[in-house]
């Protein structure tokens, strides 16, 4: 007896996380992408792939593409009809997720002669419908796909050119989680000394290693205290010590990035599915940025930008530029933190109002000086932790009590 091929079709655009995730989901025979001359540029097929690959899903040598006119149904029909030649007793799924609404359109025409089961996943559920027969669609049937950060960038052609250093970045945080916390909860009181460390140290930050002294005259009881716990000599007017880069990129503002991923990590498998802290990415244009914490829910991603001390060469908060720019190189599920000790985004106590603005047009939610030390209750508000939560515990218990009754 033979058996049927399973063919699924995905339709190409920009966002290509849909894509994957039906992909992931039916785990079909072959594919084929139905992409245009931009997609082609922008080389989203081998981002689709690449992330594929990532998944442990092989298909390099299942897989067919046909490039259309993004605005022309004939052009889709003839392009598939072409295709289609001997495949006509496969079973095909269609994903009418992406692509353009003609792409759509042409697609559903097609390939509803052929019997085939059509799909469609709404952003930013994580989950398909069948939409067709239209006097009947079945219930909405989840995915349970959650994509890693790697993943998601690779997903949108991001290359992670610091990918084998995030271990140690992340273990580096956690051993330091202890001290970091204790940083923001005496910051007021060692504010000056870190303000003076991070100035004689920042023009060190790529060095591998430093032998740094340097003249601080009446420390208090608490900067005694950290300079203790760094391991510092300190003589009441000299202090000296070797310093890693590790650890001089950690006093030059690396506490608030790692006091704030630390944060982050409190939630994982509460709601956040993975979290990185320290990446290095190169977008297709092979420009180089860096991101302080980063991390996943439910197939969307959010990062964190900090700027730690008083953010002398910022006053502007040109920041906000940056986070809306780099947003830009992503999907449109993308939302943003910008952690600041720095007093220059406030007014009379309050945060400006050109702040104010400029963070709800970039999506970005802004935690001045004074909320740091609540990150993780702003986070759990913004993300809604507590109520993600609940959502799983009561899935939980609905598959096991519906396991009981058909038992």
């Amino acid at each position: 007896m033979r058996v049927m091929t399973t063919i699924l079709v995905s339709l190409i655009s920009d966002q290509t996380i849909p894509n994957i995730l039906a992909i992931e989901h039916f785990k079909p025979d072959e594919l084929l992408f139905v992409t245009t001359e931009e997609m082609e540029r922008k080389n989203k097929v081998p981002a689709i792939m690449s992330t594929l690959d990532r998944l442990g899903l092989k298909y390099a040598d299942r897989s067919s593409k046909i490039t259309v006119q993004e605005d022309s149904i004939l052009d889709c029909h003839r392009k598939m009809d072409s295709w289609i030649q001997e495949r006509e007793d496969a079973e095909f799924i269609i994903n009418l997720t992406c692509g353009t609404k003609i792409m759509s359109i042409a697609a559903y025409e097609f390939f509803k002669d052929y019997s085939s089961k059509m799909i469609y996943i709404p952003v930013p559920k994580n989950g398909f419908i069948v939409p067709f027969p239209k006097k009947s669609p079945g219930k909405p049937i989840e995915l349970d796909l959650r994509v890693n950060v790697i993943q998601y960038l690779t997903a949108y052609g991001l290359n992670v050119v610091n990918e084998a250093k995030l271990r140690s970045y992340h273990e580096e945080a956690v051993r330091r989680r202890e001290l970091s916390e204790w940083i923001m909860n005496n910051y007021d009181n060692i504010k000056n000394l870190l303000i003076w460390l991070s100035g004689n140290l920042r023009l060190h930050r790529d060095d591998k290693e430093y032998n740094f002294t340097g003249s601080f005259s009446g420390a208090n009881g608490e900067e005694n205290n950290f300079l203790g716990k760094l391991g510092f000599i300190y003589n009441g007017s000299t202090v000296s010590r070797k310093l890693t880069r590790s650890e001089i990129r950690y006093l030059t503002g690396g506490w608030l990035e790692e006091f704030c991923f630390n944060k982050v990590l409190g939630f994982q498998h509460l709601g956040i599915d993975d979290a990185v802290i320290g990446l290095s990415l190169m977008n297709p244009q092979g420009r180089d940025n860096e991101f302080d914490v980063m991390f996943t829910k439910e197939n969307a991603l959010y990062f964190i930008e900090c700027k730690s001390l008083d953010q002398y060469e910022d006053k502007d908060t040109n920041v906000l530029y940056k986070i809306g720019a780099l947003q830009k190189e992503f999907g449109l599920r993308v939302k943003s933190f910008l952690v600041t000790t720095s007093p220059y985004i406030l007014k009379n106590g309050k945060l400006k109002q050109s702040v104010s603005a400029r963070a709800e047009q970039f999506n970005t939610v802004v935690v001045p000086p004074s909320d740091v030390h609540r990150l993780e209750e702003i986070l759990r508000r913004e993300l809604k932790i507590f109520q993600d939560t609940l959502d799983k515990v009561n899935k939980y218990h609905e598959k096991t009590l519906r396991g009981l009754s058909e038992g």
